[in-house]
């Protein structure tokens, strides 16, 4: 892309100047000389875009690379357990640890169209938890679990 100020002189050569010449000055050798201005930043823009291509090509076999070698060490290390020199020269092996991706931002769609009401007695649904509960919740729930046989023998 050319300069916005390059592009005005280029139209006024053009237009006004167009039969006007100076020295080795004239319309067709400008635009000659930005014909070429631009298909050489083609050629960048082209080479970069190959470029961009190539670094991303290699930053994803290098991340296999590493997750291979992680696993291949951790076999060895396995294999390694009642060989102590071979052990220690494996426990010197630090390999690096991989960057974790950001996750694709995903946007709730609403449960029910917009603005639209909700009928009577409906309820927002929610799903439970997955995983394992948290600590407080955990020991929240064995107290009850305790009170309730303690309470049912009292009665």
């Amino acid at each position: 892309m050319l300069p916005f100020p390059v592009q005005s002189l280029l139209e006024i050569f053009n237009n006004e100047l167009a039969d006007v010449r100076f020295g080795d000055m004239d319309a067709k050798g400008l635009a000659d000389l930005a014909a070429e201005v631009e298909a050489a930043s083609h050629n960048v823009i082209t080479a970069q875009a190959a470029v961009d291509a190539a670094k991303a090509k290699l930053t994803e076999r290098q991340e296999a690379m590493i997750l291979q070698a992680q696993r291949a060490l951790a076999y060895a290390r396995i294999y390694a357990e009642t060989n102590e020199p071979l052990r220690a020269r494996l426990d010197a092996i630090a390999l690096p640890k991989l960057a974790k991706r950001a996750a694709p931002k995903v946007e709730d769609a609403p449960a029910s169209p917009e603005g639209a009401p909700k009928a009577e007695g409906e309820a927002e649904v929610t799903k439970p938890r997955r995983g394992r509960p948290k600590k407080a919740e955990a020991a929240a729930n064995e107290a009850n679990e305790t009170e309730e046989p303690a309470s049912q023998a009292a009665e």
